[in-house]
């Protein structure tokens, strides 16, 4: 409530266990760009702010598959850390919790991949509506064969579940994405 009195497009925290990674998500209903180039307190900053689409998106996680965008800053803020993290089999490991605080419950994941992937917009190219294009894309990220992906073994997805998704710039190859994906696990009223 204190976090929404300030800027009502703050509509969720991001929690990365073991981590420096700790921000508020913001949604714009105008625009859905507003965030990349703007803070959580609506001023200008090309540091941005974590945020989720409207236009693709409810602020409330509730859709099949939901992504949260960021920039990869080189000070290591927001996901700037996300691929020295995770490509690291190590840290893959440590860090596989993600918790996203909801103002009326808390949405716990665990990390199933982390994969360098192409630019396409995930959610205009798949209707995750649909098992049929649910299942393409699962292929399309259990394909991916590149230095710094992983992918756990020990978790199995199916297009019953409901996955959250971090995206921000690969290092190295600013024409390609860094994706850090996690199923829901279990949801905790507050």
């Amino acid at each position: 409530e204190n976090l929404q009195a300030e800027n009502p497009d703050i509509c969720a925290w991001l929690l990365i266990e073991d981590s420096e990674v700790s921000y508020p998500i913001l949604q714009s209903t105008e625009d859905d760009s507003f965030y990349i180039n703007h803070d959580s307190t609506r001023q200008y900053s090309a540091a941005g702010a974590l945020f989720t689409e409207s236009s693709y998106n409810s602020a409330n996680f509730s859709d099949p598959v939901t992504i949260i965008y960021g920039h990869r800053m080189n000070s290591g803020s927001f996901f700037g850390g996300l691929q020295k993290m995770y490509s690291d089999s190590d840290g893959f490991e440590k860090h596989r919790r993600i918790t996203i605080y909801l103002p009326n419950k808390e949405q716990h994941y665990i990390v199933f991949a982390a994969i360098p992937y192409d630019n396409r917009h995930i959610l205009y190219h798949y209707n995750f509506e649909s098992k049929r294009m649910y299942n393409s894309f699962l292929d399309s990220v259990y394909s991916v064969r590149a230095i710094g992906a992983n992918i756990a073994e020990d978790v199995d997805i199916t297009t019953d579940d409901q996955l959250l998704i971090l995206s921000t710039c690969l290092m190295g190859d600013r024409s390609m994405r860094y994706l850090v994906l996690a199923r829901l696990d279990e949801v905790v009223e507050t």
